[in-house]
């Protein structure tokens, strides 16, 4: 009698369980359904095209499948036109490449896209109030704290020193040109982007080792904390108070370093150098800014520079290797600008070599390291036939917007003479932003035009830059916080009689 019963329990309880598996299945499925349903229609909606998402993967697959993100871009903008919509896995992302549309988000319309749109947060609070994260009124507060800085006065004072932190660069590209040493480019010029950054920022040269170590960690762990913060925000969370956080270690290594320089100086009672940190200091002593916000623009700033600085100019001297046409006639003119005296290299004399400036800008146009600039869009708003929703995310593609048939025909050669004064005045403005543009453009964009420009000058007197067997044609880029080299750039050295 009890056999009966257990086994009638028995056949319940297994119906029961596959009831339960089954209506778990459909729930799920129903879902999946829905929320692909929701992403599907979410663009159409909007009246914006766009490749189809995946379900909850949205259009990484693609990506993935494209090779990086700024490619994929391209593709998609060719495919479905200068604004488009695509999901980050469920996180959908308008990206734009049209001039009109952008002048609206970056200047006319700005009220309704002022803020950065990060997909992280640093792992120490306090740097979220860096210049280039911080929001609203706290932002515009900044700006007009810090602008001073990069005044041309400013940028004079500046010149001798990075010039002196280059005397270094280039004679280490002597000894390896003398021993025949083939060179990886994207090493070396960070270090030297470190040691030039520490000393512009914090006023001191430090063993930079360490430090470069730090930022380059940093960096490289960028597409997995945007990963991260994509798939779970509240994990991120909860990795950035747990002893596994992967890359914590790293800030709080650049936070010593600046805490350990501003103690110094404040102990110091040598007269200080009018310098980044000199002068955010003397912002702190009027009651302007705080010492968690000294720091936190001391240690954005070097990252953003370090990172930007270093890949401009390894992209730059790879493509005058592979174009040495272009290399010689801009040897030319460093050589007449400079053939009078070995002192005559200065702030001024810089912006008299126009063809300099053509192939840094060339080099910014095709390898853009700041590849997209991102907005949070503040308001229900509409340009033209397109409608931003409040809380929405908006991409500025300049990979695409640069490699625009249109403007720039032939898009993908490597063309200096794009940037003469004429051709400029042929283009709109607008179809040319590696330093972002509107009240928000990189507010260190002169600054890093000089540092690179003083790397280039020097270097090209004393050696020239040959193509060997380990070079990579073409390169293979590395999308991440900027726009890098994937397997850096390693040139032969020819050095000058």
């Amino acid at each position: 009698m009890f056999n009966i019963f257990d086994t009638a329990a028995n056949i319940w309880q297994s119906h029961s369980s596959t009831s339960l598996f089954v209506a778990f299945t459909v729930i799920v499925t129903c879902k999946l359904i829905y929320s692909y349903y929701k992403a599907f229609n979410y663009f159409a909606k909007l009246d914006i095209p766009g490749p189809k998402p995946w379900p909850l993967l949205g259009n990484i697959p693609d990506i993935i499948k494209i090779g990086d993100q700024d490619t994929a871009h391209l593709k998609f903008t060719n495919e479905y036109g200068k604004v488009f919509g695509m999901f980050y896995l469920s996180e959908p992302v308008i990206i734009v490449s049209d001039c009109k549309v952008i002048r609206r988000i970056l200047i006319k319309d700005f009220y309704a896209f002022p803020n950065r749109q990060l997909p992280f947060k640093f792992p120490l609070n306090y740097l979220n109030k860096a210049l280039a994260v911080a929001r609203d009124q706290e932002w515009k507060r900044l700006r007009d704290i810090l602008t001073p800085t990069f005044t041309s006065n400013k940028l004079r004072s500046s010149f001798l020193i990075i010039d002196d932190i280059t005397t270094k660069l280039v004679q280490t590209l002597i000894y390896c040109g003398q021993k025949k040493e083939i060179v990886e480019m994207r090493k070396l010029l960070g270090e030297y982007a470190m040691e030039t950054m520490l000393s512009i920022i914090f006023g001191v040269q430090m063993q930079s080792s360490k430090l470069t170590h730090s930022a380059t960690q940093i960096f490289d762990g960028g597409q997995l904390r945007v990963l991260v913060s994509i798939l779970s925000p509240s994990l991120l969370e909860i990795i950035r108070k747990s002893p596994f956080d992967f890359d914590a270690k790293y800030f709080q290594h650049l936070d010593r370093a600046a805490r350990q320089v501003i103690k110094y100086r404040r102990q110091s009672d040598q007269p200080a150098r009018r310098d980044l940190l000199q002068l955010m200091m003397e912002a702190e002593n009027n009651g302007k800014l705080s010492d968690d916000e000294i720091i936190a623009q001391s240690i954005v700033f070097l990252l953003a520079g370090y990172e930007t600085t270093a890949n401009t100019i390894s992209f730059a001297v790879y493509l005058l290797a592979t174009h040495p046409e272009i290399q010689d006639k801009l040897i030319n003119e460093i050589d007449d600008a400079l053939q009078t005296q070995a002192d005559s290299f200065n702030y001024d004399k810089i912006h008299e070599l126009k063809y300099l400036d053509m192939v840094v800008s060339e080099t910014l146009r095709l390898y853009p390291t700041a590849s997209t600039t991102i907005r949070e869009v503040a308001c229900d708003h509409t340009i033209d036939k397109y409608k931003f929703k409040k809380g929405g995310t908006v991409m500025i593609s300049a990979y695409a917007l640069h490699r625009n048939s249109k403007e720039w025909p032939d898009p993908e050669k490597f063309i200096p003479e794009r940037f003469t004064q004429e051709e400029k005045q042929k283009r709109n403005p607008l179809s040319y932003l590696p330093f972002g543009g509107g009240p928000r453009v990189c507010i260190g964009m002169r600054f890093a035009l000089m540092e690179i420009k003083i790397a280039l000058v020097r270097i090209l007197q004393k050696v020239k830059f040959t193509v060997v067997k380990e070079t990579e044609i073409p390169l293979q880029l590395r999308v991440g916080p900027t726009l890098s080299p994937k397997n850096g750039i390693k040139l032969g050295i020819e050095v000058r009689e």
